[in-house]
C-alpha cells in the first residue's frame, strides 16, 4: 500500500514538472504588438506650418513610411515618431510598416486656405436629370443649401462633388459654405426640351403644298429661321406661335436647314431636301430622281425623246442636256405611251449624249400619269427613294 502511494507520488510530481518545464518554454515566444497611432488623420494647415508628428502609441520599432503622393506630403521615422513634410495643399495616406511587418494606416491632409471656388457658376438643365459640378478650390467641410426646392435639389461629398437633381422649370440658387465659412453660389436654370412632332427633317418640299411643323414642348418665345437662300424657301411661325410653316417658293435642290428654336436657345435644325414644282403642272423638262447618290438629280433638262416599239411593246423615255457631253436619264419598260401602270422598267443613266446601258437601276411602280400637247408624264419608285421619282419630257423632233 505504501508502495503504490509513493508511484503516485512520483507521477504527480513528474507532471507538475513537466507542466514548469512546458509553461517556461512558452514565456520565452516572441510577442508581436499591433501598430497604434495616437491619431487616424492629421490635419496640416500648410498656411501656419508645413510640419506635423504622428506618435506611435504601440509597435515593434524600425519603422518605415510609404505616402500614396509624394508631392503632397513625405515622412521620415525617428523613433516613436513619424515626422510628417507637408509640400504642397492636398491629402495622402502614409502607410506605417514595422520590422514585424505589422502595418497601419494614417490619412494627412494638408489645408491651405483658398477661396471658395466652382468649375462652373451656373449650369442649364431638362427636369429630372442628374448632373455633376465640382469644387475647384475650397477649404474642406461643405454644405449646400438650395432656395427653392421645388425646382433642383443638391448633395456634396467632401471630394467636392456637388451632385445636382434637377425637378421642374424654374431658376434654383444652390448656395455651397465650406469649415472656413467661405462661401459661392451655383444657378440652376430648368427648362423644358424642345420638342417638336418632326425631327427628321423635309426631304421633299412641294412649292404651293406647306409643311406644318408643330411644336409639342418648349420654352414659350418660337421662331423658325431659314438658313438657305430666301429665294426657294421661307420659314415663318403660325399666328398661334406653336406651329412653323415651311413653305417652298422656287425649284431647286435646296440641301439646307431651317432652324426652330424658343426664348432659352433651345434649337432644332431640319434639312429640307428638295424643293420642286407641282409634278402634274408646268410641262418642261425636267427630273427628280431621289434615291442614289450615284445617279441623284433635280434638275431641268433641254432635249427629250419619247419612241415606243409596237412589235416588242417596249417604250423608252429619255431627257438630257445638249452639248457633246450631254448627261441625262432614260427610263424603259413594257407597254405603250398611255396613262398607266407599265412593268419590266428599268432606268439608266445617260452619259456623253448616249445612254449607258451597261449599269440597270431596277424601278417598281412605273406608271405614265399625264399625257397632254406631247408631254409625257411618268413616275415611279426607287429603290429607298424618299418620294416617287419622275421625269416630264417630249420628243424635241
Amino acid at each position: 500500500m505504501n508502495s503504490m502511494k509513493r508511484n503516485l507520488l512520483y507521477l504527480a510530481g513528474f507532471l507538475l514538472a513537466a507542466t514548469t518545464i512546458f509553461t517556461g518554454c512558452n514565456d520565452d515566444d516572441p510577442s508581436y504588438h499591433e501598430l497604434v497611432t495616437n491619431t487616424q488623420e492629421l490635419i496640416i494647415n500648410f498656411d501656419e506650418t508645413p510640419e506635423g508628428t504622428i506618435q506611435m502609441l504601440q509597435g515593434n520599432g524600425n519603422y518605415k513610411i510609404a505616402s500614396s503622393n509624394e508631392e503632397v506630403v513625405t515622412a521620415v521615422a525617428e523613433g516613436n515618431a513619424i515626422k510628417v513634410t507637408a509640400l504642397k495643399a492636398g491629402s495622402a495616406n502614409l502607410t506605417i510598416t514595422d520590422w514585424a511587418k505589422m502595418s497601419t494606416s494614417v490619412k494627412v491632409i494638408v489645408d491651405q486656405l483658398s477661396e471658395l471656388v466652382l468649375a462652373v457658376s451656373s449650369t442649364k438643365m431638362y427636369p429630372n436629370e442628374s448632373k455633376a459640378i465640382q469644387i475647384h478650390t475650397g477649404n474642406r467641410g461643405y454644405k449646400v443649401t438650395v432656395d427653392k426646392e421645388s425646382v433642383a435639389k443638391a448633395t456634396v461629398n467632401e471630394e467636392g462633388r456637388i451632385q445636382v437633381e434637377s425637378l421642374s422649370p424654374g431658376t434654383a440658387t444652390v448656395t455651397v459654405t465650406d469649415r472656413l465659412n467661405k462661401s459661392t453660389e451655383l444657378s440652376v436654370k430648368v427648362i423644358k426640351q424642345l420638342l417638336i412632332d418632326n425631327s427628321e427633317g423635309i426631304p421633299y418640299l412641294t412649292i404651293g403644298e406647306p409643311v406644318t411643323i408643330k411644336i409639342l414642348d418648349g420654352n414659350g418665345g418660337y421662331a423658325c429661321v431659314n438658313n438657305g437662300s430666301a429665294t426657294y424657301l421661307k420659314c415663318e411661325m403660325a399666328e398661334n406661335g406653336t406651329e412653323a410653316i415651311v413653305e417652298g417658293i422656287k425649284r431647286y435642290r435646296f440641301n439646307k436647314t431651317i432652324t426652330i428654336s424658343d426664348q432659352e436657345g433651345e434649337s432644332i435644325d431640319l434639312l429640307v431636301s428638295y424643293v420642286d414644282d407641282p409634278y402634274l403642272v408646268n410641262p418642261s423638262y425636267r427630273s427628280f430622281i431621289a434615291s442614289s447618290a450615284t445617279y441623284q438629280s433635280l434638275g431641268t433638262s433641254t432635249v427629250g425623246s419619247v419612241t415606243h416599239a409596237k412589235e416588242f411593246n417596249m417604250s423608252e423615255l429619255v431627257l438630257k442636256g445638249t452639248g457633246t457631253y450631254a448627261s441625262g436619264f432614260a427610263i424603259q419598260f413594257t407597254g405603250d405611251l398611255t396613262v398607266g401602270d407599265k412593268s419590266n422598267a428599268i432606268l439608266y443613266k445617260v452619259a456623253r449624249n448616249a445612254i449607258d446601258m451597261t449599269v440597270k437601276y431596277p424601278v417598281e411602280e412605273c406608271r405614265i400619269d399625264k399625257v397632254e400637247d406631247g408631254w409625257y408624264w411618268v413616275s415611279f419608285v426607287e429603290p429607298s427613294g424618299v418620294a416617287r421619282s419622275y421625269m416630264i419630257t417630249k420628243d424635241n423632233l
